[in-house]
Parts: C-alpha cells; structure tokens; sequence
C-alpha cells in the first residue's frame, strides 16, 4: 500500500502498474504538524472532533474516512498527548459506526 498520497479522501486500488497497489490518502488538514509550533492537547483534541463529527454527519449518505498524520516528536509530548488520547475516547464512543485501524 501507499499512504503518503494527497489525491483523494478515501482509499482507492491503482492498477496503473501491473499489480493493484491500494492508496490510503494521507491528510495535511487533520496532521499534528501544522500545529508544531503550537499545539496545545485541547486545540488538537476539539480540532479533530470537530472534523470527525462533520464527517460523521456527511457519513449518512456517502463513506468518509479521516486520516491522522501523528508524529512521535510532536503528539508523543505529554501536554499534547491528553487530546489524542481524548479524541480516541470520543470515538471510541461510536464503537458501532465508527472504525478506528492503524498503519503498522
């Protein structure tokens, strides 16, 4: 897969090149660095729920997805990392319409 592809908001198969490759889009807008020289956990924390719950409304009629660019050096700070941890709670409370993976 490709996950550093700006070109969509959801996930699409390219079969341009012979083997079908997926491309997971990555996000600027919902991204821990644009708040690098500023984030405080509760901007981040109401930044994100409030992306989610727009998605999740727009969600009704057609699938979204939300991409998190986290970087360790960044969200991994302790004043920063409450609000991650706060907006995974928060959606954590949608357990039924909401699916939360990981990019290992």
């Amino acid at each position: 897969y490709n996950s550093d592809i700006y070109a969509d908001d959801l996930p699409y198969w390219n079969t341009k090149f012979g083997r079908p490759l997926l491309i997971i889009p990555y996000s600027l807008d919902n991204n821990d660095m644009r708040f690098a020289q500023s984030l405080e956990g509760e901007r981040f924390y109401q930044y994100l729920k409030d992306t989610f719950d727009c998605l999740y409304q727009e969600g009704a009629s057609a699938p979204k997805m939300m991409s998190i660019g986290l970087h360790c050096r960044i969200v991994g700070r302790p004043g920063r990392a409450l609000g991650l941890a706060k907006f995974l709670d928060y959606v954590q409370s949608f357990k039924q319409e909401a699916w939360v993976c990981r990019r290992i």
